[in-house]
């Protein structure tokens, strides 16, 4: 009777204990880490789950902006960080293509990375400037063959899903295209626009508005579905080609270590908001979309995702040092 009485104490004050803890949980401001530059599709979003989860949390959530190197730097902070819950990451597509495009990495996409809740997936849409002579995607797969290896596509950097992308759609519709890499999207989208670049791929959210004011052609999107922000724009799949699909997905992600009922506690607390009225607004109005995969999921996501983005890197040949 004694040990099984010392076992039920113990017991009652590992759940105690487990309990104070969650409880205590936030001592200090929580950091969300972004590796993008701020006005970016993932700065967005988390700067609105930030505003809404310091009221939940009763403490400051702090946006810290750490773009760099694909997105290494803004990781290699997160990872430096004490790992209870008081730093977390939001990530994209970059995490899981950066061990193909890297020989060595200060991380393990998988191992070292526990994903809390999937915030939103972006879309990527195929553009097209107006001087170049196609306005639909099967027209930009008769040119392309009759005119190999001259179609030239802007990316925003080697490695990025505005280089990946293209090159899966070429893959795909078994043509050449010529990559012109610029350092950074707007440089690339700016220059499709005036015609020194034929076409590009770039966030639905971008390109939006200049679509509408006539500067770019929409010629596709990228995702499963159509954009609600372009909904007359056909899926390449619509357009006869399959297999392309292109979508970064963005989660919020907590150490692989955390404690049990902190991680617990934060993924509650963001699931609230990413439930509201006031987020399904926002994703809308900035042509995003929601995560479809249910909280489950995300335990097994990360190979899923890691296995995606591998084999896009390696369709495109991108490779650093």
């Amino acid at each position: 009777m004694c040990l099984l009485l010392k076992r039920a104490v113990a017991s009652t004050l590992v759940v105690l204990g487990l309990t104070v803890q969650a409880q205590e949980f936030p001592t200090r401001p929580v950091r969300i880490i972004v590796p993008t530059s701020v006005a970016t599709t993932s700065d967005l979003a988390a700067r609105f789950i930030a505003e809404r989860m310091s009221r939940e949390l009763n403490v400051s959530v702090i946006v810290e902006n750490r773009p760099g190197a694909n997105g290494i730097l803004g990781v290699t902070e997160f990872l430096a960080a004490p790992h209870d819950g008081h730093t977390l990451l939001l990530t994209n597509s970059s995490l899981y293509a950066n061990p193909a495009l890297y020989k060595k990495l200060p991380y393990d996409p998988v191992k070292d990375f526990r994903i809390l809740l999937g915030v939103n997936q972006v879309f990527l849409i195929l553009v097209a400037s107006p001087s170049f002579n196609v306005q639909s995607v099967k027209q930009l797969v008769e040119y392309a063959k009759e005119k190999s290896h001259l179609v030239t596509f802007a990316s925003a950097s080697v490695g990025s899903a505005t280089h990946t992308g293209p090159e899966l759609f070429a893959s795909r519709a078994n043509i050449k295209l010529r990559h012109v890499p610029y350092k950074g999207g707007a440089q690339a989208i700016s220059d499709v626009a005036a015609g020194h670049v034929d076409i590009a791929m770039t966030a639905v959210p971008t390109a939006a508005p200049l679509v509408a004011a006539g500067k770019l052609k929409a010629l596709a999107v990228t995702g499963p579905h159509r954009s609600a922000l372009l909904p007359d724009v056909p899926t390449l799949l619509e357009s006869g080609i399959s297999g392309a699909e292109v979508t970064s997905r963005q989660a919020i992600v907590a150490a692989a270590d955390i404690p049990e009922s902190v991680a617990a506690k934060l993924t509650a607390v963001i699931s609230k908001i990413l439930n509201t009225p006031d987020y399904a607004r926002f994703l809308a109005a900035n042509g995003i979309e929601k995560e479809p995969l249910p909280p489950e999921a995300y335990s097994k996501i990360g190979a899923d995702e890691l296995k995606r983005w591998t084999e896009m890197v390696n369709i495109s040949g991108a490779k650093f040092d």
